[in-house]
């Protein structure tokens, strides 16, 4: 992992490579259950927003958790920035270093990533790093989701890449004024420690790695696993057609400008290299939803990778075929200080343009759209001695289509791989009682296989408080393919004494009253097929499981069955 190997070293036979790579993943594992274990918030404790990687000295991944995977793509970037101020020749043992700057290869403030040399008989034979999504870090809005915020100094506090931990102690100046800057500092100091005590545990699991195989060994196996990885991605290309394919999506908008904001792909095979070309997106945004190139890299690199072989080995061998082209100055690629907190609206739909470009060009693998948006809910207030408390959830929606079957209902998808809160943990921190929760009727878009259903999740407020929501995909909801229909859009409702209305998708500071009922209605996935070609006894099981009611089916089916009650 350190360096050159010498010529003459033989290569490492398949067993050996193959128990040193699992070893590399069981670090990296370690590493996030050890942070699962110790963090104290709910965002990282239940739903998992975190993520873990071991690298090699030039910053490559070499090994990854199962995280996130819109994370563990992108770390590699931010690495390779911070080793340009810091040398990996100048690191020692005990040192920890951090940024979140998105313009300096990190995704959007909430996101911290640490990292941590790891030192074998005085020499840095590789890095550990983690990545984790915290709870606030400042700025204009609760958990730092300001959907009115037109520059990134309104989003928090940036950290640029630096050294934060010296000798196994964290500075005391950096820690005062993380602290001073963040509203909930005993869940989010606490979740900043649990993700660098993990370091030492991926460091630790390495270097017993070393002491069994020798750093010789451990560093040919790395080599030819990241070679193996390169070469089943350049072979998995290969069996695309030549050509380009297209795909396009429109986003609602950026919560300031009531504009729709294209983005568009053009995927490119030539040989066995595949270019993701997102020339022909929209410019850059006063909102907050613009895209850091580091995100729209991770979000692409992600979609080829679950479209063409899933089972290759994620690391950064995997990656050297593809190239992402992304104008600076555009929503996929903004210039600072663009505020960015949002840029999860562009990553789900860059995923799913580009799959749906690669399903043009391998039918057999064709899938519709899913619910393509993190659909972020924040609820705020304070106590009487002027306390912080801060809920933030992220609903998922309904998977698309595809050839072999219906879409998954309520599922988070791929690229975020995020858990649910659950309700007793949330009602037992925030002054909420839950009232629904379960899948969205009618919302899977209709087809030969219909997508996804979306999710109901609805509470009565016990207390006054504030409301922040980033909902996309309201008014163009998950496409269908092949002639499939569409899916539902999102939508949070109010409901208050004899009134009831809609939130905006994209809001910071709504107030909300004590007694007041808020329903979040997410997206369904698109359909895949013509629904007059849908089996009817799927559509009688549909109807049966109340996932499609009489009335949905009749319009969006034909369906002539017998109800059952009333609808």
């Amino acid at each position: 992992m350190r360096g050159a190997v010498p010529q003459e070293q033989k290569d490492v036979d398949a067993v050996t490579t193959e128990v040193i790579r699992h070893g590399l993943t069981a670090a990296a594992e370690q590493m996030a259950k050890s942070i699962q274990r110790s963090a104290r918030s709910q965002v990282v404790r239940e739903m998992l927003d975190y993520s873990t990687a071991i690298f090699d000295i030039r910053g490559g991944v070499v090994a990854q958790s199962t995280s996130i995977p819109l994370h563990l793509n992108s770390m590699t970037r931010a690495l390779q920035t911070l080793l340009q101020r810091y040398p990996i020749e100048c690191m020692a043992s005990g040192e920890v270093y951090a940024t979140n700057d998105p313009y300096a290869g990190g995704q959007h403030l909430p996101d911290i990533l640490t990292f941590a040399p790891i030192n074998f008989d005085g020499a840095c034979i590789g890095i550990a790093g983690t990545l984790v999504h915290h709870l606030d870090v400042g700025g204009r809005a609760p958990a730092s989701y300001g959907a009115d915020a037109t520059e990134i100094y309104q989003e928090g506090l940036c950290i640029p890449p630096v050294r934060i931990v010296s000798d196994g102690e964290l500075d005391p100046v950096f820690l005062a004024m993380f602290q001073a800057n963040i509203r909930v500092p005993g869940k989010t100091v606490g979740d900043l420690k649990a993700q660098i005590a993990a370091l030492s545990i991926g460091a630790g699991e390495v270097a017993r790695l070393v002491s069994r195989y020798g750093f010789l060994t451990l560093s040919r196996a790395t080599e030819q696993l990241v070679s193996d990885s390169e070469r089943r991605m350049r072979a998995a290309i290969r069996k695309l057609p030549e050509g380009a394919f297209l795909a396009e999506d429109i986003v609602d908008g950026d919560g300031l400008d009531d504009v729709p904001l294209r983005i568009a792909v053009e995927v490119r095979r030539t040989g066995d290299e595949l270019v993701i070309d997102l020339t022909g997106s929209a410019p850059q945004t006063r909102g907050p939803i613009n895209c850091p190139i580091a995100s729209t890299e991770s979000a692409a690199y992600y979609a080829v990778m679950a479209m063409l072989d899933p089972e290759i080995p994620p690391n950064y061998g995997a990656y050297r075929p593809l190239r992402v082209i992304a104008p600076e100055g555009t929503v996929v690629n903004p210039r600072s200080p663009a505020p960015v907190v949002g840029r999860n609206v562009f990553t789900h739909r860059i995923a799913t343009i580009v799959m749906v470009a690669i399903g043009k060009a391998l039918p057999a693998k064709a899938v519709a759209p899913y619910y393509g948006n993190s659909n972020v809910f924040v609820l705020s207030t304070y106590d009487e001695a002027g306390a912080a408390y801060v809920h933030l959830e992220i609903e998922v929606g309904g998977w698309g289509a595809r050839v072999m079957g219906d879409g998954p209902d309520g599922l988070s998808a791929g690229i975020q791989n995020l858990a649910n809160n659950p309700i007793e943990l949330v009602e037992n921190e925030f002054p909420v009682r839950f009232t629904r929760y379960g899948f969205r009727p009618d919302s899977g878009g209709p087809g030969k296989y219909r997508g996804g259903m979306g999710l109901e999740r609805g509470m009565e407020l016990l207390t006054a408080c504030e409301l922040s929501t980033q909902f996309d995909r309201v008014k163009y909801p998950p496409f269908g393919i092949f002639g499939g229909g569409a899916g539902a859009g999102g939508k949070v409702v109010v409901e208050r004494r004899d009134e009831s209305y809609e939130v905006a998708g994209k809001t910071v500071g709504h107030r909300l009253q004590c007694g007041d009922r808020v329903t979040m209605f997410t997206q369904g996935g698109g359909g895949y097929g013509h629904p007059s070609t849908r089996d009817p006894a799927a559509i009688e099981a549909d109807v049966q499981a109340g996932l499609v009611t009489p009335a949905h089916a009749r319009e969006a089916y034909g369906w002539h069955g017998e109800e059952s009650g009333d609808e």
